[in-house]
């Protein structure tokens, strides 16, 4: 079976047709004025978000070696958020993140690439399309609902529970706030951050959080960073929520391109099926409930760079520079899946004898140090115990990751699958995610005696490219409904049923070993499980209550430990306090064991600004001991014995 779309050859009008070379001159002029005009037009009307769709039209019609309007879109997509990444260091500098200086540059890129290649539309679509289409419109209904029907406070509770979410919110505004990336400047400068933190944080790869400032920006149709952090907050939880269903379209995408075009449309229904209940139901949505925004992203482009490698566009420069593009997108994102990226290219570049392409030598020269900047800077914040170090994640499913491995290798080799070099090159990474993924669980089993947080974070790369990988079975039941015609409504039947039980499997439950029934998906579609609205609508109504907070913290003991937990902790976020409020959300941190009248009074003795603390229920009590008051009566006890470092506010209960 052909694993290589139809060439997309540039057909040009016979010579003397050509316009005259004054005339394109002057055409190109105005292309290049249009670049900037255009952008300073929307930007004094405020419609800047206009240019978003407008640059991806362009991407697309430039797009070679892709052949429908979703392939283009798809992959322009993942280019251009690892283009946006590289400019990111130019842009960090000059310009900032005003929309028209971005829009401007990037409009002038595309018109000196059409001046090698002409904007051609794309052809409207193909049968797999549709169904990619309607997996990822599916799955952004399940995701999206949730989020509006809640308030503000309700959505915050529903990735409160993960609370890094708090901190990568924090580096999206402290970015915001610097016009650029935070790595590029100084820790003292890094305001937004606590201390303990800043460099670490500082530090972090910024990929994902540099491009949601950069949308914001022309959403707002503004130059500056919000002054609203509400508006800010809002923001980027709905870029959070939209990241996910990129990457669940990314992902389906990714498995129709390994199912190949002669698969039959029906197999190609029963593989997405399963691939989309995997996405929604299975691990990755257990990474978007914890809120790691990052790791999503992440995800996402290591679908995308499995999809193009296993089945390479046509167009070899457009090959190596999509590839290229697509590791300094996962180096600025989640490195930790930078050795998958690494092996893989590895292998292609083996099997095609990329050191003969002096394309791909000239964009490995050039990506391979941009790659290195994230892992690099990190260097002086990372030792080998970082490996074994706990975290806020759900624990993995890893029967259910088994099964989709499982399923991928059977579609990978049955039926002479891998007389394919495609067939053979997936075989190749899901080998290697497998080999990475025992790599780490014999380190953390010699170090630890068990596996933990890193190896989660690495099986869920293993789950996508398995997801991925399972276009192959659409060829594996093409086989089967290739065959004669009686037996073709048993194989219908057979074929059913299989979609049935795996999707069924994901869908019922989830979690450890698969005993979290409902699945997370579930739970999250129907709102049985809504996260932390109390601890949520808490931080709202505390930071509209106390919206300057320079030279005070407000800490919130008004419920229950975790709703008190994650109110100090929001709350901070949403007054631009984090810097001070890190240390009192640790502090309250429930599973941190129990805290006594001394350890609070402690707390307060340390505190570098004054403590407002918040109380309500008059029988709620965090503090152990067979004596320990209630949170009322600790904190009338603290402002008496710190007149000047405690505040008590009592609000209705």
């Amino acid at each position: 079976m052909s694993t290589q779309a139809a060439p997309d050859t540039d057909v040009r009008p016979p010579a003397g047709s050509q316009p005259r070379p004054w005339l394109r001159r002057l055409w190109w002029l105005g292309a290049l004025a249009a670049a900037w005009l255009v952008p300073l037009l929307t930007h004094l009307v405020g419609a800047d978000w206009l240019l978003i769709p407008a640059f991806l039209a362009g991407v697309v019609g430039l797009q070679r070696g892709l052949p429908t309007l979703l392939d283009r879109l798809v992959v322009g997509i993942v280019q251009s958020f690892g283009a946006l990444c590289v400019a990111g260091l130019f842009f960090s500098y000059v310009g900032k993140l005003h929309p028209v200086v971005l829009a401007g540059t990037a409009f002038t890129a595309l018109v000196a690439i059409a001046t090698r290649r002409d904007w051609r539309a794309p052809r409207t679509h193909r049968t797999s399309d549709i169904l990619v289409a309607a997996g990822a419109a599916a799955v952004a209904v399940l995701t999206v609902v949730p989020f509006a029907l809640r308030d503000f406070g309700g959505r915050i509770g529903i990735v409160a529970g993960g609370e890094d979410i708090a901190r990568h919110t924090t580096l999206f505004e402290q970015i915001g706030r610097f016009g650029g990336y935070a790595f590029l400047h100084p820790p003292t400068d890094a305001t937004m951050l606590p201390p303990a933190e800043t460099e670490g944080i500082r530090a972090y790869p910024q990929g994902i959080y540099y491009t949601y400032a950069v949308v914001d920006r022309f959403l707002r149709s503004s130059d500056t960073s919000s002054a609203d952090p509400f508006t800010a907050v809002n923001t980027m939880l709905w870029l959070y929520v939209a990241t996910f269903v990129v990457l669940a379209l990314v992902v389906l995408w990714s498995a129709a391109r390994v199912a190949g075009p002669g698969a039959r449309p029906l197999a190609v229904t029963a593989a997405l099926a399963v691939v989309a209940a995997g996405v929604y139901f299975g691990e990755p949505i257990a990474v978007f409930v914890r809120g790691y925004p990052n790791e999503l992203a992440g995800l996402a482009v290591a679908a995308a760079l499995t999809a193009v490698v296993v089945r390479p566009l046509t167009n070899r420069v457009d090959q190596v520079v999509t590839v290229g593009l697509l590791v300094i997108g996962l180096s600025f994102t989640y490195h930790l899946f930078l050795p998958y990226a690494g092996l893989l290219v590895l292998g292609w570049a083996v099997r095609d004898r990329l050191w003969r392409s002096w394309p791909a030598v000239v964009v490995a020269v050039v990506a391979a140090p941009i790659a290195a900047i994230t892992p690099v800077g990190l260097l002086h914040a990372t030792t080998a115990q970082l490996l074994t170090s706990a975290g806020t994640a759900l624990p993995s499913d890893k029967p259910a990751a088994l099964v989709l491995v499982l399923l991928a290798a059977a579609g990978l080799v049955a039926v002479g699958g891998l007389r394919s070099p495609a067939r053979r090159m997936g075989a190749f990474a899901l080998l290697a995610a497998a080999s990475l993924q025992a790599a780490m669980g014999a380190w953390q089993l010699l170090t630890i005696g068990r596996t933990h947080y890193y190896f989660d974070k690495l099986l869920h790369v293993l789950v996508i490219v398995a997801l991925v990988l399972m276009g192959s079975l659409a060829r594996l039941a093409s086989a089967r409904l290739g065959s004669a015609r009686p037996a073709l409504s048993r194989s219908l039947v057979v074929t059913a049923a299989a979609v049935l039980v795996v999707a069924g499997f994901f869908v019922v439950a989830g979690g450890r070993n698969h005993a979290v029934v409902p699945s997370y998906g579930v739970r999250l579609a129907t709102g049985i499980d809504r996260g932390s609205p109390g601890g949520g609508r808490d931080a709202v109504f505390l930071a509209r209550e106390y919206p300057v907070a320079a030279n005070s913290v407000e800490v919130d003991l008004m419920g229950d430990p975790y709703r008190n937990f994650f109110g100090t902790l929001y709350a901070s976020v949403l007054q631009r306090n984090y810097r001070y409020g890190h240390d009192w959300y640790n502090f309250l941190n429930p599973s941190r064991g129990p805290r006594t009248i001394a350890d609070l009074e402690q707390a307060v003795a340390v505190s570098p600004v004054t403590v407002r603390i918040h109380v309500a229920d008059p029988k709620a009590r965090f503090l152990a001991g067979p004596d320990a008051p209630t949170n009322a009566e600790a904190a009338a006890l603290l402002a008496q014995r710190h007149p000047d470092k405690v505040e008590v506010v009592t609000h209705p209960a």
